[in-house]
């Protein structure tokens, strides 16, 4: 077998760019040191924001997560880039144009908390104030990087765009680096932030739409229901908000006024235990099927990887596209 061996990646513009990988080469850092960003965030096969299609040739894939890549997908020859390996000369397809991918990383934006606060079980609330406003597209995120530490991570900001105090919502994980940084910083500790990512984003469309949040996926909804807020044109929208209990819910009095500013807005809740108004027993992908939704409706899934699977294949179901389901997964 060769040592080096020819990769074509295909761009959803009809860009194509050559590369020669080294035999057993990741392919995101054969891209690198190429010149091209491909899109990607965890780097392990944990997220699937770097997930492509490998029309020919033959690859390898490390570690991932099967909820992010189930079996039948990787049969279909969807890849992983971050973990994938070349073996074979292959063509690989990418679902976003080569512009992105050619873009230089934008300088690290300085940060510093504002409040740190605990809004709900398990869920913190973490402001940060930066110079300029920042502009994104609503549903978008930013990695951030506390001052001093190797590691960063990334979070949707919830506030709507055009702000200089950005907003996140952070599930704190046992024995996190981030985690154990956040229940430790303090108001004025200082943060590296990335310019705005994400194809996960509010699509400016007059279909319906569906947002299913778990836990803190609500985030980046709430950044689209802001941005919504006062729009003269009004489409229907329907939110499903799953939790584990009652107090893992957070930004209750919002949504409700929400509901009132948005016409045609509505907000059920899904409860693994306990109940509250408008809450349903079990999980908010149940309810996808019982909603009578219109085929047109532009479905937006953002949770751990279990849960976007699961509101994927009930969406089709349901006779939503797939290609009408937009996922933001994370763990």
């Amino acid at each position: 077998m060769n040592n080096v061996i020819p990769v074509t990646l295909l761009f959803a513009d009809g860009v194509s760019h050559r590369l020669d990988v080294a035999c057993g080469q990741s392919l995101v850092n054969a891209a690198t040191a190429s010149g091209l960003n491909l899109l990607t965030d965890c780097s392990n096969g944990q997220c699937g924001t770097c997930t492509a299609q490998l029309l020919s040739g033959e690859v390898e894939l490390a570690d991932y997560d099967p909820a992010v890549l189930p079996d039948d997908e990787r049969e279909a020859g969807v890849i992983l880039p971050c973990v994938c390996h070349i073996k074979k000369s292959c063509v690989v397809e990418f679902p976003y144009d080569s512009s992105e991918a050619l873009s230089e990383e934008a300088p690290p934006i300085a940060g510093e908390v504002v409040s740190v606060i605990q809004i709900a079980a398990e869920i913190m609330k973490l402001e940060i104030s930066v110079n300029e406003k920042l502009l994104f597209e609503p549903g978008q995120y930013v990695r951030i990087q506390p001052e001093g530490t190797q590691f960063s991570r990334s979070y949707s900001m919830a506030n709507p765009p055009g702000s200089n105090l950005l907003e996140f919502y952070i599930r704190v994980v046992s024995d996190g680096a981030f985690s154990n940084w956040l229940l430790n910083t303090q108001v004025g500790d200082k943060v590296s932030l990335s310019a705005p990512h994400g194809t996960f984003f509010l699509r400016d469309e007059t279909r319906p739409r569906l947002f299913v949040a778990g836990g803190s996926g609500m985030a980046p909804f709430l950044s689209m229901l802001r941005a919504m807020k006062g729009q003269t044109q009004s489409v229907p929208t329907t939110v499903l908000i799953g939790a584990r209990t009652p107090e893992h819910l957070f930004a209750l009095d919002e949504l409700q006024s929400l509901r009132s500013d948005i016409p045609q807005l509505q907000v059920k809740f899904a409860l693994e235990e306990g109940e509250c108004p408008d809450s349903y027993a079990g999980y908010p992908t149940d309810l996808i099927c019982r909603l009578g939704l219109d085929a047109a409706t532009r479905v937006y899934l953002c949770g751990p990887p279990p849960m976007v699977e699961a509101g994927r294949a009930a969406a089709q179901e349901a006779g939503m596209p797939r290609g009408d389901v937009l996922c933001e997964r994370f763990n």
